[in-house]
């Protein structure tokens, strides 16, 4: 992936990219201990629902992406090395699967 295309990925996901770099990361626990406790702090921080609703379209959008090397790279680059889903038990995959639940 080139330059402009890591940009244009970067832009196209960013309510994904920030929620998982800020509510994720190292301090994750200032927002909860369970992916589920976090993100009800997420929705309570967020309480435009444009802005939830655009979380969502984001991760769905995420979803679709049917490899699973190109979904691990693709959110791989927009975490940033701020957080690691296996460290949760985890994948990827089925850790987008959780926020969006929570998200419903």
């Amino acid at each position: 992936m080139n330059r402009l295309q890591r940009w244009r990925l970067r832009r196209k996901y960013s309510l994904l990219g920030t929620m998982i770099r800020v509510f994720f990361g190292q301090d994750f626990d200032i927002f909860g201990e369970t992916v589920e406790e976090i993100m009800h702090s997420y929705r309570y921080d967020h309480q435009n629902p444009d802005v939830v609703s655009g979380l969502k379209n984001e991760i769905s959008e995420m979803l679709k992406t049917e490899d699973d090397s190109e979904l691990v790279a693709h959110m791989e680059l927009l975490a940033e090395n701020q957080f690691d889903p296996e460290l949760w038990g985890e994948t990827w995959r089925s850790f987008l699967l959780r926020v969006l639940a929570v998200l419903e």
